[in-house]
């Protein structure tokens, strides 16, 4: 099918469902078809310029939920994050408006959510004419065949209702995944592989040069790397954070720089690094994984997303995870690191024509119905 027209709803909250939908532009543009448009949630904070500039296609921003980290606990502050969205109906309510208005003007044949509750409930409260797919790798998350972490039964309930809701309305669900399964027609859920960037496959991926590369989740957090970094000097450590407040590189020494987030500099420093620490985000650890980087993974607490994801990676021994930003185990885990990255590599092959053709079947089954 060509001239494909496909609107994006993105979850603006964290940067991996950023990096997905910019993935799947470039497979849809290289296939012949179009991004109409995309409307992004803004989280806590500004979309970055990466996106805007890389996806080829105008950006609305809507309200939308977003979480809250207590500075002193370095976790997801629920009881703030609650009491915060439940007075912002209104808000919401505007964000519907806007989306019911862009797929009167835009036409498109297919809208493509990235884990926006937004657009699981617009689908509900409307039913346009229009088929959705939501895309998200904790679509995983309802499939039998995936491992959760023990000892989180509360938690485990709430993140699959949260992913249940979030996939409301859609025709299918894309679920990411770092291996292949089988899918689940009941459920509507198709396994599909990790959606990473054009530019990892063109890094060379036999360059190891001394120094550590790190993401954190929230700029509150380096005072941890900045303890573990006294106590070790001689370690040289590119760190990358969303800090408004800071310059675009903070040279804190000549061994410790804190870089504003930049998704092309993070991925050619992940190329040459000899080992990345990250917050268990999907994408960083599939990236990671491609390029065998050893990876210690730093879920935040109470992310029971995240520390799911940390289960993903150690299963399979591309990762280790860890409590707090200590790197003595990283630099432990370097020293017996030997993971293949083979069966990985194989299956981000198959993404390009598995998501071209997937989303053909489907705009082509409903414009023809």
């Amino acid at each position: 099918m060509s001239g494909l027209r496909a609107l994006f709803i993105v979850q603006g909250e964290g940067r991996g469902h950023l990096t997905q939908s910019l993935a799947l532009a470039s497979m849809l543009q290289n296939a012949g078809h179009t991004v109409c448009k995309a409307i992004v949630s803004k989280g806590n904070h500004e979309i970055p310029s990466y996106f805007t500039e890389s996806l080829g296609a105008p950006v609305v921003e809507v309200p939308s939920g977003s979480f809250f980290v207590n500075q002193d606990t370095r976790s997801i502050d629920w009881g703030r994050t609650l009491v915060n969205n439940s007075l912002r109906l209104n808000e919401f309510n505007r964000s519907f408006t806007v989306l019911s208005e862009t797929l009167k003007s835009e036409r498109p044949h297919v809208i493509i959510n990235f884990f926006e509750p937004l657009a699981g409930f617009f689908m509900l409260r409307e039913r346009p004419n229009i088929p959705m797919v939501a895309v998200g790798h904790q679509f995983m998350f309802l499939h039998p065949q995936y491992q959760f972490p023990t000892g989180f039964e509360v938690q485990k309930i709430s993140t699959l209702t949260f992913t249940r809701l979030t996939g409301l309305g859609a025709q299918c669900r894309f679920a990411l995944s770092l291996y292949d399964a089988h899918p689940l027609p009941e459920k509507k859920i198709l396994v599909m592989p990790p959606l990473l960037r054009e530019e990892l496959f063109d890094l060379p991926d036999n360059i190891t040069e001394p120094f550590f590369l790190i993401y954190l989740y929230h700029h509150s957090l380096s005072q941890d790397l900045i303890t573990w970094h006294k106590h070790n000097p001689s370690h040289r450590l590119h760190c990358f954070w969303n800090n408004d407040e800071a310059d675009e590189i903070t040279h804190y020494s000549d061994n410790l720089k804190f870089h504003q987030l930049h998704s092309t500099r993070f991925l050619e420093m992940m190329a040459r690094c000899q080992g990345v620490v990250t917050t268990s985000g999907f994408e960083s650890m599939a990236e990671a994984m491609y390029l065998r980087k050893p990876l210690m993974l730093n879920p935040l607490h109470r992310h029971f997303e995240q520390h799911c994801n940390g289960i993903d990676g150690s299963n399979v021994g591309a990762a280790i995870q860890a409590s707090d930003l200590n790197l003595d185990p990283l630099l432990n885990f370097i020293d017996r690191y030997d993971y293949d990255p083979t069966k990985l590599r194989n299956w981000i092959k198959q993404a390009d024509e598995m998501y071209v053709r997937e989303l053909e079947i489907i705009a082509f089954k409903r414009s023809n119905a």
